[in-house]
């Protein structure tokens, strides 16, 4: 099972590189091939917020909604949120400060994150695969050696090749988000498959 999660996940690097070098072209319901791509900056597509810092006496091991404050993974649960739903975030302090990541559910955010806010008729879905594509990029962009961090004037000054079509960028995020939703799911079943043998586990000398 983790071998079938890392081949989907090198298939996902693999199309993602394809489609954002162009390499992998889509084309119109006429059958021509979308308008040339343009270099902007990611601060003329969309607002970087910066989250709020719980305290952690105020999270707990569970909650209505998770508690993003950079890292990969939650920090917690409360029973507040302050983002909705289907919202890009990206760590802004930390090891993993740069990692880029969407969150289906409300949630908070957290004091080390920057969610990121389109401000116009973008495909949210495609600007998460392409700052996943970027992501390096972006990673490359911290500073501080104690405590790294990522400033949000530089993140702001991030240069993207973008496609303003939003039909295009539709098509491209419906095709690579089809590919992610496969990989959550491979995700989930592994997660049942671990809890199934701790289940043996546990009973197998009883």
């Amino acid at each position: 099972q983790k071998k079938i999660i890392e081949q989907l996940e090198t298939l996902m690097k693999a199309t993602r590189e394809k489609v954002f070098s162009q390499k992998l072209r889509f084309k119109d319901e006429y059958g021509n091939y979308f308008s040339d791509w343009k270099t902007i900056k990611l601060d003329e597509i969309c607002d970087i917020k910066k989250g709020e810092q719980l305290n952690k006496e105020d999270l707990t091991d569970t909650g209505n909604y998770p508690c993003l404050n950079g890292g990969m993974s939650f920090s917690g649960y409360t029973d507040k949120f302050n983002s909705d739903k289907n919202t890009i975030t990206i760590s802004e302090g930390g090891n993993s400060c740069g990692f880029v990541s969407f969150m289906k559910s409300k949630f908070w955010l957290g004091g080390h994150c920057y969610k990121i806010i389109t401000k116009r008729d973008i495909s949210t879905k495609f600007l998460f695969h392409l700052l996943k594509f970027y992501e390096k990029e972006i990673m490359n962009l911290r500073v501080g050696s104690g405590l790294p961090n990522i400033q949000q004037k530089d993140l702001k000054n991030l240069q993207l090749i973008f496609s303003n079509d939003i039909e295009e960028q539709t098509k491209i995020a419906n095709f690579l988000s089809s590919i992610q939703e496969k990989i959550e799911t491979e995700k989930q079943i592994l997660e049942k498959l671990e809890l199934q043998k701790k289940f043996l586990l546990a009973n197998l000398f009883v």
